[in-house]
């Protein structure tokens, strides 16, 4: 494990190695021996004549002393692959190491070789977990020292979660499949078990967590069917399947349909040994506080210095393992990240994912060399009950890098955040154009209008991009909007107006309802709505069309944008810099303006119609070294024939061809029509 840690852990283990070789006995002094029952000692675990060899335990009992529940089911877990305990446990004379992952930190966690045992006269009895290894006992007293420095820590946990135990004893991200689909199901775990992954699965008992591994694909005697052969903590939890093995009472068998029936997500845990790891903590740079919840977001660039199959997640601490702090026990809201190639100030999307629960996972199969931007955004119940350090605690996040080459920086994104996350938004739009969710106004001969509603990511967006050369009206109305909510207001709209001007785009964005992720346990999204277009045609022709959406998303999410236009700027630009001529109809001077701009890479021009007529002009260049840059539908060989709705711009660029040599532009202007 150590080869793959940044250098920063190395100094941790050599000290580990330091304390080990001086010291022949080793007194942890932070850890709280006091306890109230008289029949508990602290004794050394060598005493007990326990196996000290690390391999598989065949079963893990519960301690009457108190209730560790998810604890052993994890262990069961970790021991699947005995690879996973050698890489994080350390013995050295009488002290013991175990290195923990806490929210994306490794720590190497010391401890001495003391465990809580109960004295019938002569008799003495693990208090602990039993089992018949050294290595899980040594590895709880190191996750109780972490949580509470106390053994009772485990009674006075508020929530107890397997899933929050692995990601301290592995660290390497949890991914998830859904169960529904059976065939599916089975090609997922033939093949992971060929990358040698931990496979798992989690349901609830009597209200605690229980949590199988899965060992392997076997041919049962009925039928011979194939069975998936799974391992229990112990007897008491097995789950009644096809058959069981009788020297091995925690071995059990289901069908796929009954795994997919009992289980509705299977996790994954890959292996890969020889990975490296990083991590680097977020600092929020953008906070909107309500009165239930408050709302981070977080824009960082990192580089990717070669080629790299890389995972990125993001988790929060369980911080109901702090129960002796909390009032009640911690809601979690929604964690989402977007990962945008960056070049200059453009964003191509990549991939992206959320969860509504403490950690979010993307796998990139090929992360190519460039500069990226990291978009974060996290929802967290507002609880006043509990103290103003533990809230912060809560709001903490690391970002986490694992893969065969991983980023050694993470620096905030220089740019405005909230512009930064319109472009990005407007490229996952992008990026996800297809027949399906995709409107186009060809019957006006507009094809350069394009209309994208998606809910994607948590997030339903309208992505109006209007390359035409007529203004886009709409009107959408609501009929169902059940827990999605207007992000710019955070309220129910169930209507909304929008005027997309030619050579614009708009991104109108609905997030999930937080207040609903946290007060419910499966909350259903959906929405319908009737879209009223009306477009002006460049004949001055209304068109009316009635469109119906309706998606239904059960998983959970949150987040949305408004539109990016940075051809505002450009006008404020050209206005302020470029030559003007203003435009002469039947004698008269109208309002509307050419702007021609001259720089070190070609020309600028642009039109604007001030007024409330369409205008329609003809321009038919000379160019020497300079190619015309437009709309491909208002091109005409080395003419441009536009016509500009009322109030609407046109830009027109000439760019430069060959960057060594100068340039020249000759325009001849023929006025069409002005009604």
């Amino acid at each position: 494990m150590l080869q793959r840690l940044p250098n920063k852990y190395k100094e941790e283990f050599n000290k580990f190695n330091q304390i080990g070789n001086e010291r022949q006995t080793f007194i942890d002094s932070e850890f709280d021996y006091s306890d109230q029952n008289s029949h508990i000692q602290f004794l050394r675990i060598g005493s007990l004549q326990l196996n000290k060899n690390i391999q598989a335990c065949s079963e893990f009992k519960r301690s009457q002393y108190y209730q560790d529940n998810s604890l052993i089911n994890a262990f069961n877990i970790l021991q699947k692959d005995i690879q996973f305990v050698k890489n994080i446990y350390l013995n050295l004379n009488s002290l013991y190491g175990v290195w923990l992952n806490l929210q994306g930190e490794w720590h190497l966690i010391k401890i001495d070789e003391k465990i809580p045992c109960y004295l019938t006269g002569n008799i003495q009895k693990l208090a602990t977990l039993q089992c018949e290894c050294e290595w899980p006992i040594m590895i709880e007293k190191a996750i109780v020292k972490v949580l509470g420095k106390n053994y009772d820590i485990l009674n006075r946990l508020i929530e107890e979660s397997i899933e929050s135990f692995m990601f301290m004893l592995i660290g390497q991200p949890i991914m998830k499949v859904s169960t529904e689909d059976i065939n599916n199901l089975r090609n997922v775990i033939l093949t992971q078990m060929q990358c040698h992954s931990l496979l798992f699965a989690v349901q609830k008992q009597n209200g605690l967590e229980c949590g199988y591994v899965i060992q392997a694909i076997v041919k049962g005697n009925i039928k011979e069917q194939e069975l998936i052969q799974m391992r229990a903590a112990n007897r008491n939890s097995i789950i009644q399947g096809q058959q069981q093995i009788q020297n091995d009472k925690c071995i059990f068998f289901l069908t796929f349909k009954q795994f997919s029936e009992i289980f509705p997500e299977l996790c994954i845990i890959k292996h890969h040994p020889n990975y490296q790891w990083n991590s680097k903590e977020l600092i929020v740079q953008e906070k909107k506080e309500q009165q239930q919840y408050v709302e981070n977001i977080y824009c960082y660039d990192f580089d990717v210095v070669q080629e790299s199959h890389l995972y990125i997640s993001i988790c929060q601490r369980d911080q109901n393992f702090n129960s002796n702090k909390l009032v009640s026990p911690i809601k979690y809201g929604l964690i989402r990240i977007l990962i945008s190639k960056k070049n200059d100030d453009q964003y191509e999307f990549i991939t992206g994912d959320y969860n509504i629960k403490q950690n979010v996972c993307l796998e990139i199969q090929s992360l190519e060399q460039g500069q990226y931007t990291i978009f974060c955004q996290a929802y967290f119940y507002n609880q006043i009950e509990n103290n103003p350090q533990l809230q912060l605690e809560q709001q903490r996040l690391l970002v986490q890098y694992f893969g065969s080459s991983v980023p050694d920086n993470l620096i905030k994104n220089n740019s405005e955040i909230l512009e930064a996350s319109k472009l990005m938004l407007a490229s996952l739009a992008q990026a996800n154009v297809n027949v399906e969710n995709t409107r186009t106004y060809e019957q006006l001969e507009q094809p350069e209008i394009q209309v994208t509603t998606q809910m994607n990511l948590g997030m339903l967006y309208f992505y109006y991009r209007n390359l035409g050369t007529t203004k886009i009206e709409e009107e959408v109305i609501f009929d169902k909007c059940d827990n999605i909510i207007d992000y710019e207001t955070m309220k129910t709209q169930t209507k909304f107006n929008v005027i997309v001007p030619p050579h614009n785009d708009y991104l109108k964005l609905y997030v999930y309802d937080p207040i609903v992720i946290f007060n419910e346990d499966s909350p259903v999204f959906q929405y319908s709505c009737n879209i009223k277009s009306l477009v002006h045609s460049t004949k001055k022709t209304l068109m009316t069309q009635s469109m119906n959406y309706s998606k239904i998303h059960n998983k959970q999410s949150i987040f949305e944008s408004t539109g990016n236009n940075p051809s505002l700027e450009l006008i404020t630009f050209m206005k302020e810099h470029a030559k003007q001529a203003t435009r002469i109809w039947n004698n008269n001077p109208i309002d509307v303006q050419m702007y021609i701009y001259q720089h070190q890479k070609g020309v600028i021009i642009l039109y604007l119609n001030n007024t409330q007529n369409i205008y329609e002009e003809k321009l038919t260049f000379t160019l020497d070294n300079l190619a015309i840059n437009c709309s491909p539908s208002l091109k005409q060989g080395n003419s441009v024939y536009f016509q500009l709705d009322s109030y609407a711009h046109l830009f027109i660029y000439l760019d430069i061809i060959d960057q060594k040599k100068s340039y020249s532009h000759k325009i001849q202007c023929i006025y069409t029509h002005y009604k």
